[in-house]
């Protein structure tokens, strides 16, 4: 039997404050085999339709997620989160780029053209004051882990860029 509750205590330990790119790691790295072991142990078959057979998972509409499901949904999220922060030095790559071009209309339409498929395959969620976070309502009690926004420096910068030039400017 796994006791994921403590899994997930451990980590909103390890996320007092914000939850910085290295403890993430570690604590997906400590909990992979008990991952897969809750994959096959859940009642709700869509997280083995996803992991087996690739299928999307839909949403959560249980009132009220069984432990396991939240343990699962958690962990694919800090996963997809690392793997966004993996893709940081593209992002100041970018970054260096738009610094260099931010002036000419024509060469920003080229960096937006370029910028837009990475753009559009990431999303992270941030609350009212701009905090990095994952949060699970139909989790009990709610659940909410800080991300340590810093590791995400220029992948949210250029975020911003991108989303107040095609958004505000109309590029």
């Amino acid at each position: 039997m796994l006791n994921v509750g403590s899994y997930i205590d451990e980590l909103l330990q390890l996320s007092k404050g914000n939850l910085r790119i290295c403890r993430m790691n570690w604590w997906l790295l400590k909990y992979e085999d008990q991952f897969k072991q809750a994959i096959d142990e859940t009642t709700c078959k869509k997280w083995q339709k996803w992991f087996y057979n690739e299928e999307h998972p839909f949403p959560c509409v249980c009132p009220k997620r069984e432990k396991l499901c939240v343990f699962i949904d958690l962990y694919r999220e800090l996963d997809r989160l690392t793997q966004v922060q993996r893709m940081e030095k593209f992002f100041e790559d970018y970054f260096q780029r738009f610094q260099l071009i931010k002036d000419s209309s024509d060469s920003l339409r080229n960096w937006m053209s370029e910028i837009r498929p990475t753009i559009s395959s990431i999303y992270l969620l941030l609350d009212k004051n701009d905090n990095l976070k994952i949060r699970f309502y139909n989790s009990e009690p709610i659940l909410e882990v800080n991300i340590n926004k810093s590791d995400y420096k220029y992948t949210l910068l250029c975020l911003d860029i991108f989303n107040y030039n095609m958004y505000v400017k109309g590029m």
